[in-house]
């Protein structure tokens, strides 16, 4: 350790000239930095999932669709709201990627007379307006649908052509034309407008992606450096672990960037882990260098001592972190394996700069240069606090047992469980598109079922028709939050009341209904055409439903309903598409991945820290503190009816990570101090050398993941406020429990 300190000293101002044009290098890659919220990131690029909902796009013309909403209290059917219908219908239709716009104008509605059949667009102008709306109101596929009940509030659906409908990025781009027609509409009208629907999800995730990136990364930085300025009123006290942080996290991210990845909602917290890999051991490793310089060690001395004493422990925290999140790296989820690849980058390149540029900027102060102590620390030096610890050891362990059981008895009830608009806080424009729509005209969740008639042409036939007709009426007894359904079988059934009078009745022949569609196909507008209804060889049978959120949890079991519905009630047999539906497989499938991760990252942990320590006695006692916080907080929530979502998944990772780092930490000492001194003194040995870098790690990290509470995706909101409860947790179960199990079981030989 000495040669490699020489080593330090002699060559300091290289290493620090070295590394920060090696940070400036890399960095260049972060003009390329993009952002993502496509629903193909968070699948296999083999999943059947996905194959199954691409060739959905590809025989339907997909399901990417905006939606337009506002409410007339005056009734929509006045010449006031029915001109703003009429003309954003055909604005609408102006812009790029736009391919289908469908309203209250342009219903294709269906009458008669004598015996011709005339179908045209319902609204062309404000005349007749009364007549209009009690047309409208006893129509069922006009009401819970374009219209509210009440006749108060329309929809303009806003249909993006399949090819291009994928695209994030004409997500991004119709929305923006969308809204800046409509706030330019607002302003002449007074009507407050709500949008929603699938492509709204993903242009919102990527806003959203971008707006955490742009202002929480920078904003958690700067409050990391108050915080060191706060806690110090020191130069070195802010720079040294404030240049870890940012160099770690510019090589990290331009790492990812160079590797083709981008940024989503998930991979924008990896600052805050980078925050968490990097402080930790620079500030082990500073506070180590304060209390030796406090001692009235020579400047070199003080570094050599604080390398010495913590360079192992470092070394084992970044290794064990690096070993266990590489797992997640082989994740076939992209943001997962994103993360994975991340966390180990950073760990390692963390270890590297805090074992070679914090010594070496160290090394580069004046000898009468002076750094006091953290005031508030101090009491963390008082001898005593192992002789309180062993005094009242079964005290301790006993109220700390007690807890564990007490809220650790809560994982029963916890589930994992979450919605893509409930992702979003209300104020964000999709999700009080998505709330008013729910509240005043139908669900803004939009499911597609697929149903297979089994032969070509078999959607024509007469008894698979009144099979759709049941299974409707048996899913909206089954499912309230099912609010509407249509498929093809409703131009049938409106062909039929026309022509012969018996709406409630199917037509009797296949023949006779072939005739019904060839007759309204016909009739139709261009554009209008009946391919996103059924296949080209209509065997299959496109229905639409539309739903209230719910959670994941009810989205699924509605789902299996249906196919089983299909599978056992009748000879064909149906699948459930559309983006809503990806997403609640999405959700489901990424958060179980993840835990599965997490847990398999802790069994490498578990076994990485045996191999350390060498010690089978003791294992349990590695493994209490860094699993007690999470089951402790997942039991809560529990108790509390707060579900997992992705974000408190998510934290998981960080908790164990920082957990880790402490408990070895804590052991390093403790192995190196038992060796010549009493349980007592050991214990205060471990707490006045790491206790106040644990407490300060905690502490920085707590302020820093609460800059994450003002984000308005709420995944990120229960990602900090998990984090940062668990982390004290931990702080607590290692300052604490950990001594006082060591005091109860030190009878044993452990050593």
């Amino acid at each position: 350790m000495q040669k490699y300190s020489d080593f330090l000293d002699r060559y300091k101002y290289r290493i620090i000239i070295i590394s920060t044009l090696i940070v400036a290098l890399f960095s260049i890659s972060l003009k390329d930095l993009a952002y993502e919220g496509s629903y193909k990131i968070w699948f296999d690029k083999e999943s059947k999932i996905l194959k199954d909902y691409e060739n959905f796009r590809a025989t339907f013309s997909g399901d990417d669709t905006f939606v337009v909403a506002f409410r007339e209290e005056k009734g929509i059917f006045t010449p006031k709201a029915i001109n703003a219908i009429l003309e954003l219908t055909q604005e609408f239709k102006k812009i790029d990627g736009v391919s289908k716009v469908d309203s209250l104008s342009n219903y294709q509605y269906i009458s008669s007379e004598e015996d011709d059949i005339i179908i045209e667009d319902f609204i062309y102008d404000t005349k007749d307006l009364e007549h209009k709306k009690n047309l409208a109101i006893d129509n069922k596929l006009i009401v819970n649908q374009l219209i509210s009940k009440d006749a108060k509030t329309t929809m303009i659906a806003i249909r993006l052509a399949s090819a291009i409908g994928a695209d994030e990025n004409v997500n991004i781009a119709v929305m923006k034309s969308i809204e800046k027609l409509l706030e330019s509409y607002e302003k002449r009208s007074s009507y407050e407008f709500y949008i929603s629907g699938a492509p709204a999800i993903t242009a919102s995730l990527v806003r959203v992606s971008q707006s955490d990136a742009m202002v929480l990364m920078p904003l958690a930085v700067m409050v990391v450096v108050a915080l060191l300025f706060a806690m110090f009123r020191n130069a070195m006290g802010v720079l040294v672990p404030s240049v870890v942080i940012v160099f770690t996290f510019l090589i990290t991210l331009s790492i990812q960037m160079l590797l083709g990845y981008k940024l989503n909602n998930f991979t924008v917290n990896i600052p805050s882990f980078i925050s968490a890999i990097a402080i930790a051991g620079s500030m082990h490793l500073f506070l180590a260098w304060v209390y030796y310089k406090n001692k009235k060690y020579a400047n070199k001395e003080a570094v050599f001592l604080a390398l010495q004493n913590n360079i192992v422990p470092i070394a084992m925290t970044s290794l064990t972190t690096a070993v266990g999140f590489a797992s997640l790296g082989f994740s076939s989820i992209e943001p997962i394996s994103t993360l994975g690849v991340a966390i180990t980058t950073g760990a390692l390149v963390a270890f590297v700069f805090t074992i070679t540029l914090v010594p070496s900027i160290l090394l580069t102060l004046k000898e009468e240069y002076a750094i006091k102590p953290v005031k508030f620390l101090n009491l963390l030096e008082v001898k005593g606090y192992g002789d309180f610890i062993i005094k009242h050891d079964k005290k301790i362990v006993g109220v700390f047992l007690l807890l564990f059981l007490l809220l650790g008895s809560g994982l029963k009830d916890l589930k994992v469980d979450s919605n893509s608009i409930n992702y979003f806080e209300d104020s964000t424009v999709v999700k009080a598109g998505s709330d008013f729509i729910q509240a005043n005209l139908t669900g803004p969740m939009i499911y597609e079922v697929i149903v297979d008639s089994k032969v070509k042409e078999g959607v024509k036939n007469p008894e698979f028709l009144k099979e759709i007709v049941a299974f409707e009426r048996e899913l909206k007894a089954e499912f309230e939050s099912v609010t509407f359904s249509s498929s093809l079988k409703d131009v049938v059934l409106r062909m039929q009341e026309r022509l012969n009078d018996s709406s409630n009745e199917m037509p009797k022949t296949q023949n006779l209904v072939a005739q019904y569609l060839l007759l309204y196909s016909m009739s139709l507008p261009q554009g209008m055409e009946l391919n996103d209804k059924i296949d080209v060889n209509e065997r299959y049978l496109r229905v639409s439903l539309n739903s209230n959120v719910q959670n994941t949890s009810q989205d699924l079991k509605m789902i299996e309903y249906i196919k089983s519905y299909w599978s056992k009630n009748t000879p064909y047999s149906a699948d459930v598409q559309g983006q809503s539906a990806i997403f609640a497989y999405m959700q489901s499938s990424v958060t179980d991945t993840l835990i599965n991760s997490i847990t398999a990252t802790l069994l490498i942990v578990t076994l990485a820290m045996f191999f350390i320590f060498k010690n089978l006695k003791m294992l349990w006692l590695f493994v209490v503190p860094n699993i007690a916080p999470i089951v402790i907080v997942a039991g809560v929530m529990g108790h509390l009816g707060i579900n997992i979502d992705i974000g408190v998944a998510i934290s998981a990772a960080v908790i164990l990570g920082i957990a880790v780092d402490d408990t070895i930490h804590f052991f390093s000492k403790y192995f190196d101090a038992i060796k010549t001194k009493p349980l007592s003194e050991t214990i205060d040995y471990i707490i006045s050398h790491s206790g106040n870098a644990m407490i300060l790690t905690t502490l920085i990290l707590s302020v820093t993941f609460s800059i994450f509470t003002i984000s308005s995706f709420i995944p990120n909101i229960n990602f900090a406020i998990v984090t940062i409860i668990a982390l004290n947790i931990a702080l607590v179960l290692d300052l604490v429990l950990l001594p006082a199990l060591l005091s109860v079981v030190s009878k044993k030989d452990f050593r």
